[in-house]
């Protein structure tokens, strides 16, 4: 019977760990099939089970990429710096968006930002790629500017 009422209203879904008819909404948005098949309580309770038992994992990858990686350092830094007020979020340097991203043009000069709002930051990298300097390398040191 409850499945009949499923197929006449699409406003519901079933869950596939739960098993309870809920309504599309308590179900995440999912890129190809539309919605999810886990409901997001279920979801949520699997993510936090998840990182549980592999908690060790996460923070091993995050401490790897935090000691080895020049744009962690550099997002790292600029941080820093706001939190010290020696740096202060200015609004977008496209539309004037009080709601900034610090944006690297070379993360080898951490403190040297663009401001841009998070759709004209995504944009820039769209058009343009990684910045320079953000892949990973130890014991890296920037090259000495030429002077004349």
């Amino acid at each position: 019977m409850q499945q009949l009422e499923m197929l006449e209203t699409t406003d519901k879904r079933r869950c596939c760990d739960c098993k309870q008819i809920k309504e599309k909404e308590a179900f995440s948005l999912h890129k190809t099939q539309g919605r999810q098949s886990q409901c997001k309580e279920c979801h949520s309770r699997y993510n936090k089970e998840h990182y549980r038992k592999n908690k060790h994992v996460f923070q091993e990858r995050a401490r790897k990429y935090a000691k080895s990686s020049v744009k962690a350092k550099a997002v790292a830094s600029v941080h820093a710096a706001i939190s010290k007020g020696k740096l202060t979020r200015q609004p977008c340097e496209e539309c004037g968006a009080e709601k900034t991203d610090a944006h690297h043009d070379d993360y080898a000069k951490p403190l040297e930002v663009r401001w841009l709002c998070r759709s004209h930051h995504i944009q820039w990298h769209v058009d343009n790629g990684e910045a320079k300097n953000a892949c990973t390398v130890r014991h890296w040191t920037p090259p000495k500017e030429v002077t004349k």
